[in-house]
């Protein structure tokens, strides 16, 4: 599945694939200010809470 979420300012699109990695995320990049990447439907929670977390997501 495609997820989409605004991303906070200056955000490093490496450190970001790096921490998606361990859930399966791929194809992560910035677009308007979204963050879009592809990752299994059961994985994305989990995904989602460690990006924003992390401080790389609104």
């Amino acid at each position: 599945m495609k997820v989409q979420y605004p991303v906070k300012e200056n955000v490093d699109i490496k450190e970001v694939k790096a921490a998606l990695k361990p859930f399966g995320g791929r194809c992560a990049k910035i677009v308007d200010g979204r963050l879009e990447y592809q990752i299994k439907e059961e994985k994305e929670k989990e995904a989602y809470e460690a990006l924003k977390e992390r401080g790389y997501i609104e």
